[in-house]
């Protein structure tokens, strides 16, 4: 067995053991991004009366949105801190992300890309995510419950500029074309209303 999969068996049992020794699971949905048919889905487990952990998965897959493309997808695990204890109120937590995009510079707000840029510039590329989320969450019966929250942080980007309509390389010299270009910035990436059911 090599050492991929005794990772992904370990990290399978030490969720189970989470899944069953708490009584709190909870499933998700993001009501903000689904306006905007982007979904939002996660998954929180309580680890301890004032600990938990959860997993979400946002997703866009438009090939072409207002005539240019709006593909990514983020992940997003993270370990919460309840001060009250009971997954209710509350919550600071912590996440190191990672994300896959492809994009027009044209559909970045201007205090990240600064310049005119037209929905033929496409950057498509990767880019990791370590930040804070804030929020609060209210049980509203014995299983349904809602949640806001914002979450922010630093966004370390690797990229290749390309042409939307050509498919060409616009954004260095033709001897570097193997080359990724670099961005990082500070600033929110994911927030909404998240509506939850407790299974447990």
């Amino acid at each position: 067995m090599n050492q991929i999969n005794i990772n992904k068996n370990i990290c399978l049992f030490i969720f189970m053991i989470s899944f069953y020794a708490h009584s709190q699971t909870e499933l998700k949905f993001n009501t903000v991004t689904a306006l905007i048919l982007v979904p939002n889905i996660g998954i929180e487990v309580g680890l301890t009366n004032h600990f938990s952990f959860q997993l979400d998965v946002t997703a866009s897959f438009w090939d072409s949105f207002d005539g240019a493309p709006l593909q990514m997808t983020q992940i997003f695990p993270e370990f919460r801190y309840y001060p009250k204890g009971n997954m209710n109120g509350f919550y600071a937590g912590g996440h190191a992300g990672f994300g896959m995009f492809t994009l027009t510079k044209s559909r970045f707000p201007q205090f990240i890309e600064k310049g005119n840029y037209t929905k033929d510039e496409q950057m498509s590329g990767r880019n990791t995510y370590y930040g804070i989320t804030l929020g609060y969450k209210k049980q509203m019966n014995h299983k349904w419950g809602y949640e806001i929250f914002l979450g922010g942080g630093t966004s370390q980007a690797n990229y290749r500029g390309y042409s939307y309509i050509n498919k060409t390389r616009y954004d260095i010299p033709f001897d570097e074309v193997r080359n990724f270009n670099k961005s990082g910035e500070w600033l929110p990436y994911r927030g909404g209303i998240m509506i939850f059911y407790r299974m447990k």
